[in-house]
């Protein structure tokens, strides 16, 4: 016969147990959040959990209303006055920076900047913007200079640019330009913690710096109207997001931006963190990588929220994605000849308000043949590929030996969740590409192609007035 406890004391037992397991359960979740705050801000773990749980955020509660676009400022902004504009160049792409500075329209706003490279110019031979003289400030000088890197002098990337600057010296031009050209991209990573270092230590007051490349685009009216939401003395770390989860940065040619209070706290509050980031700049690979790790030890980390307003691409090659039609567009990237940055700066030069993404389409004054309700194919044009590398790879469904355009485009209109443009061609195979974007494009001999009219017609609708 089994032995029962008395009702009594089996009421009492159970409830023992329900105090036991709860308290191990405080104490357990006591135990993890303890852990989690004593890790540091860079620990893989604590970087994979934050990772997932942006993500879930993101996923369940979407991004922040964009009606901010054309609303009043909350805090009106001068960019002559707040932002300071670091434009980072080298040896090697020296021919951009005055066609930088030409592309800046006589209403530009933008006043301070400064440039950073691999060399130091000479003096007569400085970049000139509305009269005033702007050297370029070697800061890679800057960085091989600092304490940590002392016992450093044969590593191959010191070498590489000490190659460089006797050519330099010497009055090698050709001799230095080969040298800036295979050496040029390594020492890159080398200048953007010292140019963050010489930024602040000349314009302090400044309550935005802003970290361009030499091909780099800016649309000030988007620019502005976008800064004008945001609160400087707000830890701001803003750009185009790529990486993995372990080190989420902006990437450097789509622009960085960074708040007043991000500099100061990275800077005057943060040296020995500053310091390791020297040390490291010898063997990461990419600079604006660099930056962020250095920015997660400070307990920075990339605002996500706003990435899709940058591009980091060409106008005519930017991808328009359903999920960022409507949004404004803060940057180009890509634009490697000083004619085509030119250009665009005449492209863009009498625009007064913030610039849409849709809005790319009609600064080429091209027709938007989806409103017309009739499908419109374009001969030998592409609005889904890169013409740099034509890869399929770029696209997210290529099929073969689909014999007509009419044919592609019922494909992409079928496929309409992953399919906003198509192109298709007879060559390899009668190729056509689909894409969940679409760009103004560029001439492909051969090529036909389209929208997806009924999908990108109702996206357009979706937009707030403007």
């Amino acid at each position: 016969m089994l032995f029962r406890l008395p009702s009594f004391l089996w009421r009492r037992t159970r409830h023992r147990l329900h105090v036991r397991l709860r308290t191990l359960l405080y104490v357990t979740i006591g135990g993890l959040l303890f852990a989690w705050l004593c890790l540091p801000y860079d620990n893989t773990i604590r970087l994979a959990i934050r990772f997932n749980v942006k993500r879930i955020q993101a996923a369940l509660g979407g991004r922040p209303s964009e009606n901010w676009v054309f609303a009043p400022p909350r805090r009106p902004i001068n960019l002559r006055e707040d932002a300071l504009v670091i434009v980072k160049t080298g040896y090697g792409t020296q021919q951009r920076v005055q066609a930088w500075f030409e592309s800046l329209s006589d209403k530009s706003e933008l006043h301070d900047f400064l440039l950073v490279g691999d060399y130091t110019s000479q003096p007569h031979k400085h970049f000139v913007y509305r009269g005033q003289e702007l050297p370029v400030h070697d800061v890679v000088n800057q960085t091989l200079s600092q304490k940590v890197l002392s016992n450093q002098q044969m590593h191959p990337r010191v070498i590489k640019y000490q190659e460089l600057t006797a050519a330099i010296e010497s009055g090698d031009k050709e001799h230095s330009l080969e040298l800036a050209k295979s050496s040029g991209w390594e020492l890159d990573a080398l200048k953007f913690i010292s140019a963050l270092e010489l930024a602040y230590a000349k314009f302090p007051y400044k309550k935005w710096f802003i970290l361009v490349d030499d091909d780099t685009y800016l649309i000030q009216p988007s620019l502005k109207q976008f800064l004008s939401q945001l609160d400087a003395e707000h830890p701001y770390y803003l750009g185009n997001v790529v990486g993995s989860f372990s080190a989420r940065f902006a990437h450097g040619g789509s622009a960085i931006i960074l708040s007043h209070k991000t500099m100061r706290n990275l800077l005057l509050k943060n040296q020995p963190v500053v310091s390791r980031a020297h040390s490291e700049t010898l063997s990461e690979p990419w600079g604006d990588r660099l930056l962020a790790r250095t920015l997660i030890r400070t307990g920075v980390f990339l605002d996500e929220r706003w990435s899709h307003l940058f591009s980091g691409e060409t106008p005519r090659l930017s991808k328009i994605r359903a999920d960022r039609f409507c949004s404004p567009i803060l940057s180009f990237h890509s634009l490697h000849s000083p004619k085509e940055m030119v250009a665009t700066g005449k492209l863009y030069q009498d625009v007064k308000k913030p610039v849409l993404w849709i809005d790319l389409w009609e600064m080429f004054r091209a027709p938007a043949p989806w409103r017309s309700g009739v499908q419109t194919v374009r001969q030998n044009w592409d609005h889904v590929g890169d013409p740099e590398t034509g890869d399929p790879s770029t696209v997210s469904t290529v099929w073969y030996g689909v014999k007509t355009a009419d044919e592609c485009a019922k494909k992409c209109k079928t496929h309409s969740k992953v399919c906003m443009a198509w192109a298709w061609s007879p060559k390899f195979g009668n190729q056509c590409r689909v894409s969940p974007w679409m760009t103004v494009g560029h001439e492909a001999e051969h090529v036909q192609s389209g929208f997806n009219e009924p999908r990108v017609k109702k996206l357009e609708m979706n937009c707030f007035p403007y």
